[in-house]
């Protein structure tokens, strides 16, 4: 007589598993979110600030030098 094969997993097994890792990732990414902005991406900002600032002032006064 054949016999019956017996299912080793069910799908719902496999999706509860995933969910739980999606949500453990989710709470990772929101931590890093929360520590706010480093040092370093704080002084790069500033620095770029700081250049556009003085392209800026250079732009303003090489046009007011053409004007002269």
């Amino acid at each position: 007589m054949a016999q019956a094969k017996r299912k080793t997993s069910t799908k719902t097994k496999k999706s509860s598993t995933q969910q739980r890792q999606t949500g453990s990732r989710a709470n990772t990414r929101t931590s890093k979110k929360q520590q706010g902005i480093s040092n370093q991406e704080r002084m790069h900002v500033y620095i770029v600030t700081a250049m556009a600032i003085v392209a800026g002032i250079l732009l303003c006064a090489n046009a007011a030098m053409m004007m002269v």
